[in-house]
């Protein structure tokens, strides 16, 4: 019960709308107060606790955004970006539990968006195209997070069933001021 969801909000940069946002998972611990996920999460991930965080996750998320768009007036396109582990991603199953999600909460499956982070697809790339394949079907978004922190390549990218590539911060925190980095962000 110490687990809480942070939602980031997500803008159209065309114009400057509401489009949706990111579940953030956050600790309140009772003693040391907040605790960000970095410091937790790989815990969890090397204690076999991740699974039981990525399901508590997935669960509020789909239940806020059914709650977000029953409100009158609220964006139709309006989206729930939520982050899934490597390890979770590979199950087998796991493209179930999603459906059941969303079926529970009654949501539009291209509403929910799973971001998985590149380095989840070194070494278990086999193990995640059926799940990939099984997510697209039911019509839910996926999204590849920080791209370009590790080996993958615009290569890997042709393989991969995404929808959205989401740049490494990395690139775009000094893009003001790089036209290296403005360069590959554009590419």
């Amino acid at each position: 019960g110490e687990l809480f969801l942070l939602y980031q909000p997500l803008f159209s940069l065309e114009d400057q709308t509401l489009v949706g946002v990111e579940a953030l998972v956050r600790w309140r611990h009772p003693e040391r107060g907040i605790v960000p996920p970095d410091e937790f999460i790989p815990f969890a991930e090397q204690h076999g606790l991740i699974r039981r965080i990525d399901s508590f996750v997935l669960d509020e998320a789909c239940r806020q955004l059914a709650e977000w768009i029953s409100c009158d007036g609220w964006p139709s396109g309006f989206t729930m970006a939520v982050n899934v582990s490597g390890r979770e991603l590979s199950e087998t199953g796991f493209a179930s539990v999603v459906d059941k999600a969303i079926r529970r909460y009654d949501i539009a499956p291209q509403r929910l968006c799973l971001e998985i982070t590149e380095t989840a697809f070194i070494g278990a790339w086999g193990e995640m195209q059926e799940t990939l394949a099984d997510l697209s079907t039911l019509g839910v978004r996926i999204a590849l997070d920080d791209f370009g922190t590790g080996y993958s390549s615009l290569a890997h990218l042709q393989r991969m069933n995404v929808d959205i590539v989401k740049i490494d911060r990395s690139f775009v925190e000094n893009i003001g001021r790089s036209d290296r980095d403005r360069a590959i962000v554009a590419a």
